[in-house]
């Protein structure tokens, strides 16, 4: 996911993001936490960066794509890239980091998010 997410950022003349193991943490939460409360707001009613703050994320922005259902990394970077919104976080120059959450639940659903951090 990060290679293709790279891939996106060289097309557009971007710096490639590095992985932040911390910020992976934080998206694997995320992506459980998904499966019963599709949104950017966590179950608890907060917003999806106090994860990144709970993993101990350093960080001026952050930036989060959520997707469920998608069987590829492929197929969920080509609906991000046609979409506005998470086109624009893959695309921002200000993010330096990501994390790639993945989860996959009992009945073979799978859940992804990305974390950008800058």
């Amino acid at each position: 996911m990060v290679q293709l997410v790279n891939q996106e950022r060289e097309k557009a003349g971007l710096q490639p993001l590095s992985i932040s193991r911390s910020a992976e943490a934080a998206a694997l939460i995320r992506s459980k936490e998904i499966e019963n409360s599709f949104s950017h707001t966590r179950p608890n009613g907060s917003s999806f960066s106090t994860a990144l703050k709970e993993q101990g994320v350093s960080y001026r922005s952050s930036g989060e794509n959520i997707a469920w259902g998608q069987k590829t990394p492929e197929q969920v970077m080509q609906g991000w890239m046609n979409s506005p919104g998470h086109r624009a976080n893959i695309l921002n120059a200000n993010f330096t980091a990501i994390g790639v959450g993945y989860y996959r639940n009992a009945a073979g659903v799978n859940y992804w998010t990305q974390l950008f951090i800058g």
